[in-house]
Parts: C-alpha cells; structure tokens; sequence
C-alpha cells in the first residue's frame, strides 16, 4: 500500500514541478489528512501539499505543514526533507512579509545543506538570502550572498535545479545592479536570467525578470518600455495564478500613473485603480499593503486632498521592527504634504528625517531624491549653503550613474528623469558663486563620450563603416531611398553606442581644462538651463586660475532672437543687428571678462557655445562699441569637454592641400584665383574625385571643401557637391583627414547641443575623423563678399598665420575698411573656426603643419 501511496505523492509532484496545482491538489488532499500514515510518508505528502498551499496563498496552512515536516524529520532523522522543509517554511516566510523568520530558516538550511555537502542547496538558501536581503534593503548583505551563491555555483551537480539556481542568480544580481544604478550590467543579467527560466519552462522566473526589468526602465526614465515590461509581467503572474506578483506589478504601474497626476484628468482614477488592485492581489501582505497606501497617501496629496493624505500616513501598517528606507519614503511624503501647506520649516525637517535612515552607496536613487528635496526648500529659505551640498550630492548620485550608462538612448532618458537634480545644482553652485562646481555640474553630459573617444584614439567599427556605405547606395539608389529613414536610425544609435565605449567614469577636469588653454587664454562657457530657456548660466575661467560663475535672464526680445537663428530662418544673418547683438554682449559676457577684453590685450577666447549660441555667428556679438572679433581671437566647440581632448591630440604634419570648389557658389572663379595665388601647389579635385581623397587624405597638411551647405543638423547635415552629390556628416566619419578642414559653406558649422546627446553634424563628424580644426559657415554666407574674405584668409594662412588669427585679421580688415558703415552679420562673421584653431599654422607654400 505504502508503494501505491509513494507513486501517488511521485505523481503529485511532478504536477508541481509543472506548476499544475488542481491536478496536485486533487491527488494530495485526500492524504494530507490521514496522520496515520507513517511519518516518512506522511512527511513526503506534506511536504508537496504545503508547496501546493503556498502557491495558493494559503499561508498560514503552508507554514503549519512546513512546521510538521520539521517535526517529522527530526523524529526519522531526514536531514535531507528537513533541509528541504527549512528551505520552503523560509520562501514562504519571505513571501509572507516575515523577513526576520525568513532569513533564521533559510541560514539553518544553508548551514545543514553546506554540512552536508549539499551544493546545491546550499546554493539555493543563499539566492533566497539575497532575495529577502534585498526586500530589507540590507545591500551590501544581499551582495555578500550572491558572491557565496557564485563561488558555489561551480560545485553543484549537473541538474535543472542548478541551471534555475544560475538563473536565480543572474536576477537577484540584476536586482543588486539596478539598486547600484548599473543599469547596462541589469539589462545583461536579466536578459541571462530570462533564457535560462524560459528554457527550463518556468513562467514564474520569466514574470519576475520581465518586472525587474520594467522597474530597470523606469528607473531609465523610459515609462512607455517599463509599462510594456510590466504589464507582461502582470499577465504572467495572472496565469500562473502567483497574485503576489501580480499584485506588486499593479502596485508599480500604479506608482508610474501618478506621475501623471493632475495633469491627465485620467489619471488619478488609473492610479487609484492600480493600487486597490495591489491592495486586494496582495492578501495583506505586510509590505505590499504598506507602499500601496503609502502611493495612495501620495495620490491624495497629488489631488490636493491633504487631509487625506495625512490619515493614510498616519495609519501606515508599520511593523514593530519597521524597515528603514519604508520609514525614509514615509517621511518625505509627510514633506511633501508639509511643502503643499506651506509649512516649509516643516517640510526641511521631515526631509532631513528621510535622508537619515539612507546608505548613498546601497540606495543611491532614494539618497537622491532625499537631498534634492531638501536642497529645493532650503534654497527657497535661501540657506545657500546648505542648499548647494544636498543640491550637488543629488546630482553627483545621478551623474555617476548616467556616466557608465553604454546605451544612448538610456544615457539620454535617464538624464531628461534627473534632470531637476542638474539644474538645481547649478542654480544653488551660481547663487553660492561657487564656479569649480558650477564647472563640474555645466560639464556633465555635454559631449562626454565624443570628447573621450577623441582622447582614446578610438576608431569606428567596420560595421559602421558597411552602413555608411550602405546609406550613400540608398541615396543613388531610387528603389532603395525608401529605406534611409531606418537606416539614418540605424546609423544614429550605432554612432552613438560606439562613442559611449569610449566614455570613462571622471567628469571633465577642470585643471586639464584650464592647462589646455593658449597662454594667457579665456574660457568661456555658455548655456540654458534644461526647463527654462530664458536662465542663462555663465562660467568664465580666466587666465588668473578663477573660476567664476553667475546667472542672468534673457530679455524675451534676446530669447526670440535667438530662437529666429536656431530656426535657420532664411535671410535673418543678412538684416541688420547691431543692437540685438549688443544686448547679446551684456547677457552673455561677465562684466569682468568685458572688462579683461576692452583691455585691447586681444587674448584667446574659446567659447563653448552649448545649447544657447550653437547657430550664432559669436564673432559678432557687440562688447560695448566693439564687436567680439575685435577684442579677442575666438575659437568655439560646442563643448568645453572636446576641446580639452583635441588639445591632447598629438600634432600630425602634413604636405600640401586638396580642394574641391563648386562653380554654381557665388565667386567660386575669385576665390579659385586666391586660393591659387596663396597656395600655388594646391591639389584641385573634381566631383568624383572628393570621396576617394578623403577616405584617405592624413598625409596632407589640409582639405578644402568650398561648396553649399544645407540647414539641418545632426548626421545627415551636408555638403553639396553639385549634380545632387551630399558629402553628409555621416560621410565624414569614415574618412581620415588631415589637421585642416576647411568647409566654408552655408550652415556648415551649425550645431545643436542637447544634453546627454552626442552632438553629431559636420564640423564634429570633421573632429572625429582626424580633423583638428575646422573653418565652417555657421549662417548663410552665399555671397560674392564671402569668396572675397575666403580669398583673404588664405592668404593669412599661407603668410603662416594660425587659423583663428587669420580669419580674424580679415573680419577687422573688413570692418575697418573705409567708409564701412553697419553691416549684416553675414556678410563677414558668418564663418568660425571649430576646434583647436590656435595652434597648428599653414605657413608657406610647400611647409608642413606645425604647431
């Protein structure tokens, strides 16, 4: 009878291993009541029949049938089903809320499975261990386990259990990933963790991986790809009849809703909706029950039903022991509830209480959201100080975590999802005229992985190199130009992705910065803040070793001004603008980098033009009676980082230039004779001949494109060849160029710099393909007067001068020229040079670069 009853129990179990739970539970029910049975029989029933309870969320049933499995094996002296039963009674325990009990039963497990030399088991304590550490927010203890669990990993014995402990693994240690905000290495490990519970068939290990991973991008700031990861999640734990999990996905996608409140008149319905489903799928679950009414309590402030809010946090279901990061969330909703009352004195203590219980190194996105909290109502108290340490901590924590991010586009949400902490750093570092850290915080994601991919040498992949092929084929090809949008899109992310391996934790150096300067050289760096285009910050390194920094409002007349050039509005360069560009000046310039130029001691100015001056023609923005060009010799980068690394950049020599000019420009004929005069070797190229000269053309001291331009930025920016040739962005980054490019066409040195974005156009896809410098047409500059300066600046450039010196000497040559009254801008500032133009000279005919 006792052989029946075994193969009744073996075939229960199997149906549990399938997770068929009915079939389970129709062959153990009878026998989980018979206590007649022999007590190694009986402990064998109980043991699957506990299993079968758990999963249905009888708890209690579960736990009192794990407990008489205990008994039972003690008494026939099981080592192996009392471990078992530890094992279980400890999942159990941690599904229940009971995170003490759990940790207890599943350290008697592991230690009687590793006495026994049971691997495996031992293994699986220790995955469990990490797993409620984790839920106790005991970090660096949950990284302790999954270490052991690694180092044990290798001595297991060949089983499925074991490839779903290797899984157990890979998620538990996303988990730790995330919680670190190691958000590429999560998204390897869950992807790890996923293949392996889906190729041993467990629906409930994919569930949780599809969650960890909705919460990975919500912590990314993707919202649309986190509620796509957790609504499959849901349904998979709905089918899999696992509430718990379902109810703790309800409670997130309940948690992403309210950011929508009030905003979306839908969405405080949607929110409330979510978070009684969490409620009523969570059984009262201790944990669960108390950040469902914890979001709700938020969801009432967030209405504006204070009084409501301050019930359910009042009532919050605390346990005798309460968790601290529980108690932290807890109280800096009571801040923001204290904050919407207008008790701010209130609302800094209650923060104050939330940052106490943390650890920045184990929960670094709860740390910054605590201190940038706190630092918003201190600076509103104008305790600056203060202000600016929780301001800057706040994003220092979301900085380092951007910064090893390899994804762009993760890099890029993730800064637009912390991005309060950027500019409140940055208004509290101005108020406290604190510039090193203004410095620090202006330098964050601006070009950070194209200036480091400079530094480094770093070439782009063969891959690249085939889709840029592949793109310039569409382009001829009619059949095939349907397909460029999604290449285009392609070749963006691939661009991108390969900048970011070259990317490294430091932030730009400001000491670098500063030795990178021409002797007795300025800086100048200039930007938006992200949610407020009028709030202009200014930074200025001056040659005395100060870093100085403040903020001013753009005039609204300056604002839309500006916005005209950033619309590349056709014609604007060429009105009139003396007084626009004067007022410029005062808003842009310090008064003391003002007062250093009108010196007349015409120093080095790099100006890093950001997101503010990227289209503008910066030589002439007025100083007082004076335009820039004359008071100063002007190079700009779009970032301050880029010009850092090209400085770093070993000089090349070079002999000789090759140039292509298109007859349809206005004064291509004058221009050719100058060119010509000024440098009689020069190496004319027709059409055909441009691209393969440029795939390799280091051994030449120079290249000369002199032909149209198109507005648009970003990689597919353009120079037209003629005969509807485009020589784009992407192009160039596949050729190899000399120190020199020169581009003097319309729109070619127009940039866009998005924070957290790359940013990619022509005079950059230059840089990054050798170039040094570039000298490009920021506006339209489609004019005869344009061949005429051209003509002249070659001949500078060939009498030996540097770039910036030579292009310079022609603009006040022309400015000074007799009877010259008001001029538009475009008829001489319209060019620029970008990059590092103070160094390298073209002197004579026949001599090579040098610096």
């Amino acid at each position: 009878m006792d052989e029946d009853l075994l193969a009744i129990v073996r075939k229960a179990a199997a149906h549990v291993d399938l997770h068929e739970l009915a079939a389970a539970r129709r062959l153990l029910e009878p026998l989980a009541g018979r206590r007649e049975l022999p007590p190694q029989l009986r402990a064998q029933v109980l043991m699957e029949w506990a299993w079968v309870l758990g999963a249905e969320q009888h708890h209690r049933e579960a736990a009192e049938a794990y407990a008489e499995v205990i008994e039972l094996a003690d008494l026939t002296k099981l080592a192996d089903l009392r471990c078992e039963a530890l094992l279980e009674s400890g999942i159990l325990a941690r599904y229940e809320g009971r995170l003490d009990d759990a940790d207890a039963l599943l350290a008697e497990a592991g230690a009687l499975a590793a006495s026994r030399r049971d691997y495996l088991r031992a293994g699986q304590a220790r995955a469990q261990r990490a797993s409620v550490a984790h839920q106790q927010h005991h970090f660096v203890e949950a990284r302790e386990h999954l270490d052991a669990l690694a180092e044990l990993l290798p001595r297991c014995p060949s089983h499925p259990r074991t490839e779903q402990l290797r899984a157990d693994w890979a998620h538990q240690a996303a988990v730790s990933a995330r919680l670190a905000q190691e958000f590429d290495r999560a998204r390897q490990l869950l992807a790890e963790a996923c293949d392996r519970y889906a190729a041993l068939g467990r629906r409930i290990g994919v569930a949780n991986t599809e969650r960890e991973l909705g919460a990975v991008l919500q912590q990314l700031g993707d919202q649309a790809g986190a509620r796509r990861a957790y609504g499959q999640a849901f349904t998979d734990y709905l089918r899999a009849r696992r509430r718990l999990g379902a109810a703790h996905v309800a409670r997130r996608l309940g948690q992403m809703r309210l950011l929508d409140v009030p905003e979306d008149p839908a969405a405080e319905a949607d929110a409330r909706r979510r978070l009684y489903q969490a409620l009523r799928l969570g059984s009262g679950e201790p944990g669960n029950r108390l950040l469902s009414e914890l979001f709700l309590a938020r969801l009432d402030r967030l209405a504006g039903n204070l009084d409501a809010s301050e019930v359910r946090l009042a009532a919050l279901p605390f346990a005798d022991a309460p968790d601290s990061r529980h108690l932290s969330q807890a109280a800096l909703e009571w801040g923001l509830v204290e904050r919407a009352r207008g008790n701010r004195a209130a609302a800094i203590g209650m923060f104050r209480q939330a940052l106490l219980p943390l650890d920045a190194d184990d929960d670094p996105s709860a740390a910054s959201i605590a201190h940038y909290q706190l630092a918003y109502d201190l600076i509103l108290e104008n305790d600056v100080g203060e202000a600016k340490e929780h301001a800057v901590a706040a994003f220092q924590l979301n900085e380092e975590a951007g910064r090893r991010l390899g994804d762009p586009a993760d890099r890029e949400t993730f800064y637009r999802d912390t991005r309060q902490a950027y500019v409140l750093a940055m208004h509290c570092s101005a108020r406290d005229e604190d510039g090193p850290t203004a410095f620090r915080v202006a330098t964050a994601a601006r070009a950070e992985a194209m200036a480091a991919f400079i530094r480094a040498g770093a070439q782009f992949s063969p891959a690249l190199r085939e889709l840029v092929a592949a793109i310039t084929l569409a382009r001829r090809t009619p059949i095939e130009a349907g397909r460029l949008p999604e290449l285009h899109r392609r070749l963006d992310r691939l661009t991108t992705t390969e900048l970011r391996r070259s990317a490294v934790p430091e932030p730009v150096d400001l000491a670098a910065t500063r030795a990178s300067l021409p002797r007795g050289g300025h800086a100048l760096l200039v930007d938006v803040l992200e949610d407020e285009a009028t709030i202009c910050n200014r930074i200025w390194l001056a040659p005395d070793g100060t870093t100085l920094v403040d903020e001013v409002l753009l005039p609204p007349g300056v604002r839309r001004w500006l916005d005209r050039y950033h619309a590349a509005e056709p014609g604007f360069a060429g009105e009139f603008q003396d007084e626009a560009l004067a007022t410029l000046g005062t808003v842009i310039i310090p008064p003391g980098l003002a007062a250093a130029l009108v010196r007349g001691d015409e120093p080095p100015l790099v100006i890093s033009t950001g997101g503010l001056l990227g289209p503008v023609p910066v030589a002439a923005i007025r100083v007082g009676t004076h335009f820039l060009a004359e008071l100063a010799r002007i190079a700009v980068v779009p970032a301050i980082a880029l010009w850092t690394a090209l400085r770093s950049r070993p000089v090349r020599t070079g002999a000789g230039m090759v140039a292509y000019l298109d007859e349809s420009v206005p004064g291509t004929r004058r221009e050719r004779v100058a060119l010509k005069s000024a440098f009689p070797n020069v190496a004319m190229l027709t059409r055909d001949q441009v691209r393969p000269a440029l795939s390799s053309a280091t051994e030449h001291a120079a290249v000369l494109l002199s032909v149209h331009g198109t507005a648009v930025t970003g990689l597919g920016q353009a120079l037209q060849l003629g005969g509807g040739d485009s020589l784009t962005a992407a192009d160039l980054l596949v050729c190899r160029l000399p120190e020199a490019v020169l581009m003097p066409a319309c729109w070619a040195g127009r940039l866009h710099l998005r924070a957290a974005a790359e940013p990619l156009g022509l005079p950059t896809a230059a840089l990054l393909a050798g170039a040094r410098w570039v000298l490009a047409g920021t506006v339209d500059i489609a004019t005869t007067r344009t061949a005429t300066l051209l003509g002249a600046c070659y001949a500078e450039l060939a009498r030996g001068r540097s770039p910036v010196d030579a292009l310079r000497q022609v603009q006040i040559d022309f400015l000074r020229s007799p009877g010259r009254g008001q001029v538009p801008p475009h008829t001489w500032a319209g060019l620029s040079i970008v990059g590092d133009g103070f160094g390298p000279r073209m002197a004579a005919p026949r001599r090579q670069l040098d610096r």
